[in-house]
């Protein structure tokens, strides 16, 4: 029994010896291997305060890089989707002045029409045959007759009144039938005239036979292109409906959709450029002009709105495209890198050189101030981000100005700061101030 028992234990120790040397085995390999990647020394950094002493080795194995602060012109933007529009102050809803058949229609849609003033006169936009206006011409007609009777009548009263065969009463009813006559006949022709007649036009009713007096010309009230066409011929015209939208299309409106949390950037007189996908390399330029003093509901965003140039007529309603504000122009500013700035809850820092000691780099940790170089996307959203990437190199924004952060106080002209690596150093400062 004791023999069985001393060989447990002979068993149990050569056990526990193998898995010592096991252990002792696998340390000897894991610190084999770590080997290169040896960990920072303590005297390879030096804590004084808000500054920290780098070891020239050490800077170079923590990837510690420097840049110069030169101030640059970086203006500030922010991007909303664009969309176009028609100038409604440049356009015009042409509408029949009574209701009627139509028996001719003139342009296409989208063709260009001619206005009042033009070589040529007005473009014909459609015929109307109406009874209204034939009713009103057979009016005109008779009132020119009665005048004509009744002024005749006058003549021979005034003789035969003047020769006591009639009494001075028969004078005075007939000139009130005159008078009367008078009225009628400028009711008959103000009537004329808002059918869109002209003087010579209703002297020449008198000679117009049959169906002539039934068709009046509706014109183009204004230079343009045809942008809707309700009518065709044989219908009937509705004075309620929209028959012509004539716009000129020389220039026309962008809007904007800003997010309430971007509105205080906005204000009206603000430069925008605008792109669109049709011409992904080119940047029209225009300024904010009306900004909504309402909310909409659905979306939360206000409108903005803006005019482009479109005297070569490449711009067509309703085309998509991204509008670049700028909220601030960023005359000499100081822009650096986003790594090189450490968060620390709500606090930012950076590293400044300072003079070296004893060839060992020296930084000073400083607050700063910091805001966004672009305010980013607005209303526009993860689709206009795509649309304006083929456009960034005319937008103002450079791929370097996409990783970077404006410093508006902490740091001036001529300092010498820590581009790369600051976490680094920023870690070790609190590691060492934890210890001490």
């Amino acid at each position: 029994m004791k023999t069985n028992r001393w060989k447990f234990f002979a068993w149990g120790g050569a056990v526990v010896v193998v898995a010592a040397a096991v252990i002792v085995c696998v340390a000897a390999v894991a610190a084999d291997r770590n080997s290169d990647s040896p960990a920072p020394q303590a005297q390879d950094y030096k804590l004084d305060g808000a500054t920290i002493e780098v070891d020239q080795a050490a800077a170079q194995a923590a990837g510690i890089r420097e840049m110069t602060i030169q101030p640059r012109d970086v203006p500030m933007t922010l991007t909303l989707t664009a969309r176009t529009g028609l100038n409604m102050e440049n356009v015009a809803h042409v509408h029949a002045q009574f209701g009627g058949k139509v028996t001719a229609v003139g342009p296409e849609l989208g063709a260009r029409v001619k206005g009042p003033g033009e070589a040529g006169g007005p473009t014909v936009l459609c015929v109307i045959e109406s009874n209204d206006l034939a009713q009103a011409k057979a009016n005109w007609i008779q009132a020119s007759v009665q005048l004509k009777l009744d002024e005749d009548a006058l003549d021979r009263t005034r003789e035969l009144v003047k020769s006591t065969v009639l009494a001075p009463k028969f004078l005075i009813d007939a000139e009130s039938a005159v008078t009367k006559d008078r009225a009628a006949l400028e009711a008959a022709r103000q009537q004329l005239l808002i059918f869109g007649l002209s003087q010579k036009e209703i002297e020449e009713v008198k000679n117009q036979v049959g169906r002539q007096r039934m068709d009046y010309v509706i014109t183009s009230p204004r230079s343009g292109v045809i942008a809707e066409k309700g009518v065709a011929g044989g219908e009937i015209a509705d004075p309620t409906i929209n028959l012509f939208t004539v716009a000129d299309t020389s220039t026309m409106w962008v809007w904007g959709d800003v997010y309430e949390r971007d509105l205080h950037w906005i204000k009206v007189g603000q430069p925008v450029k605008v792109f669109f996908t049709s011409e992904p390399e080119r940047a029209r330029d225009c300024r904010i002009e009306w900004i909504s003093p309402s909310l909409d509901p659905n979306t939360h965003s206000i409108r903005v709105r803006a005019s482009l140039d479109n005297t070569d007529g490449h711009l067509l309603a309703d085309m998509y495209g991204t509008m670049v504000v700028t909220i601030q122009d960023g005359k000499s500013s100081i822009v650096v890198p986003s790594d090189a700035v450490v968060r620390q809850e709500t606090d930012a820092f950076v590293f400044v050189r300072v003079e070296p000691a004893g060839g060992r780099a020296r930084y000073r940790r400083s607050p700063v101030t910091i805001l966004p170089v672009s305010v980013g996307f607005g209303a526009s959203g993860p689709a206009a981000s795509s649309a304006i990437g083929s456009a960034a190199p005319n937008s103002g924004k450079t791929t370097e100005d996409s990783g970077s952060v404006r410093v508006l106080e902490g740091l001036q002209p001529g300092d010498v700061i820590v581009r790369s690596g600051a976490l680094g150093l920023f870690n070790e400062m609190e590691e060492q101030a934890k210890g001490q």
